[in-house]
């Protein structure tokens, strides 16, 4: 048997293997096991085995005696939702994401002969930086959130991926758009892929009432999007039409009354690149230029404000003060057409009993040529190399065998059993998160967040401010030298 249909055969076993594991598991919960055992599981695993004229990983034809590979991985213990469970699965036991995850690892470890460990920490980001200041080489890969994981960079703590043997960063099951967001004088630190669920859970979604939006004859957002018509203005229109004080007691609260839209605190900020804009870009020659000042930001922030700060709107930091277990029983209780979340919020809303679905962000207008969506990075972990290690090949062929596997195990699991059978409830979210997915941004002065420029938005939101112009010009020097320093440093690195 050559190798292609050996990977093939191991694939599909694998799978078979979940599958069966799934649906025998008398522990798990009557929906994950229907979810595994019943037809669209069998359709999982028809599309997870790849095409033959598909993209293959370029693995050498070699073992590795029984290697460990030790990955560094973030543990949260506030937020369950935001630690890592995509690396390392002990055992099967009937739960999606752990037996894929199982799965996909046991392939690997027997077709290169290594072992996947893990150290899951809370403390990832300090215990990542004093073992590479220390050089104890106890970890070949870290993962930190990427906010932290950029320090780390900066420090000269990492590998340049690009770099690294057998890490095809142009197949796709690395991140495209991560890897060219994300480069700093042509090098690549931190990058996400298949191998990764945190970078889907943490981007920024809307969800809508379906049955709000029929009541009350609106147009469909799904077609709107589809149309290239789902804009800022657009969402405005139909949220201000069915904002109503229910109970007619002349006060509009949370729970009481009816609301078109919910601004929670990193809405703003999801609008802005939503709307196309950026804290820094590239330019032609791959120099990262601040893009705050230019003059369309302006009328983008205009226009956000306009929204988020109107009083027919449920915000976080307006008048209508409220939180996110109030927005979730309110959306839950038919009271809110739209609400402002991350994919992960999916979660506080299963208890609603109407049919609800997954947008994008809008657009600032039609001429945009295509939706943004903002991944929040401060919760997403990264993948990435220190400097210490002494191995690149076994790392890079692991990380690679990972990430591609990944793409027939953990993201069907994630993507289309867990999101598009369990959670979501038509067939046309699965459409929308393929947009999502397919048009989400990194932007490296959002994560560095030089001079306060990437939290300026959020910022101005927190405090009602209204004027662009003024709140950018008392930060654009700070802004512009902090970042022209981080260069700097960056450039230092041998």
């Amino acid at each position: 048997m050559n190798r292609r249909k050996r990977i093939l055969a191991l694939i599909l076993a694998s799978l078979m293997l979940l599958s069966a594991a799934a649906c025998s598991d008398s522990g798990a919960n009557e929906e994950t096991t229907a979810a595994a055992a019943g037809e669209n599981a069998e359709v999982a695993v028809e599309e997870t085995v790849p095409e033959e004229t598909g993209p293959v990983a370029e693995l050498p034809d070699k073992t590795y005696n029984g290697e460990e590979v030790m990955f560094l991985t973030s543990h949260n213990s506030g937020y369950d939702w935001y630690s890592s469970y995509e690396i390392y699965a002990a055992e099967m036991n009937g739960e999606l994401i752990n037996d894929a995850v199982f799965q996909r690892n046991n392939t690997i470890e027997e077709l290169l002969d290594i072992k996947i460990a893990e150290t899951k920490l809370e403390n990832c980001h300090t215990t990542a930086s004093s073992s590479i200041v220390a050089g104890d080489k106890q970890f070949d890969v870290v993962m930190p959130y990427m906010n932290s994981t950029i320090t780390l960079a900066v420090q000269g703590s990492l590998l340049d991926l690009k770099q690294i043997p057998y890490l095809d960063l142009e197949k796709p099951w690395w991140d495209g758009r991560a890897n060219k967001d994300l480069l700093i004088n042509d090098r690549l630190f931190i990058t996400t892929g298949d191998i990764a669920i945190l970078d889907n859970e943490c981007t920024m979604v809307m969800f809508f009432n379906k049955d709000m939006i029929g009541q009350y004859g609106l147009e469909s957002p799904y077609d709107l999007v589809r149309e290239h018509e789902w804009t800022i203005d657009k969402v405005g229109e139909m949220s201000y039409s069915i904002t109503q004080d229910k109970n007619g007691d002349g006060q509009m609260t949370t729970e009481d009354d009816q609301w078109g839209i919910s601004i929670a605190s990193n809405a703003p900020i999801s609008f802005y690149f939503g709307a196309g804009e950026r804290v820094v870009q590239a330019d032609a020659d791959g120099v990262l230029q601040i893009m705050m000042g230019n003059p369309r930001a302006y009328d983008v922030y205009d226009k956000i404000a306009n929204l988020c700060f109107s009083n027919e709107v449920l915000s976080m930091h307006t008048s209508n003060k409220t939180n996110f277990d109030d927005v979730c029983a309110s959306f839950n209780a038919g009271n809110i057409m739209f609400v402002t979340f991350a994919l992960v919020d999916i979660n506080g809303l299963r208890d609603a009993e109407f049919e609800f679905g997954i947008l994008p962000y809008p657009l600032y207008d039609e001429n945009q040529p295509e939706y943004n969506n903002l991944i929040s990075t401060g919760l997403v972990s990264s993948t990435s190399i220190p400097n210490t290690c002494d191995n690149t090949e076994l790392v890079g062929v692991t990380l690679e065998a990972m990430a591609y596997y990944s793409t027939t195990t953990l993201t069907p699991a994630y993507y289309d059993n867990a999101l598009k059978t369990r959670y979501v409830r038509d067939e046309e979210s699965g459409e929308m998160l393929d947009i999502i997915f397919a048009t989400r941004v990194y932007d490296l002065g959002f994560i560095f967040n030089w001079g306060n420029a990437g939290s300026m938005v959020s910022t101005m939101f927190s405090s009602k401010q209204t004027e662009y112009a003024s709140s950018w010009q008392k930060i654009e020097k700070a802004a512009k030298k902090s970042m022209e320093k981080a260069m700097e440093q960056f450039a230092q690195i041998p």
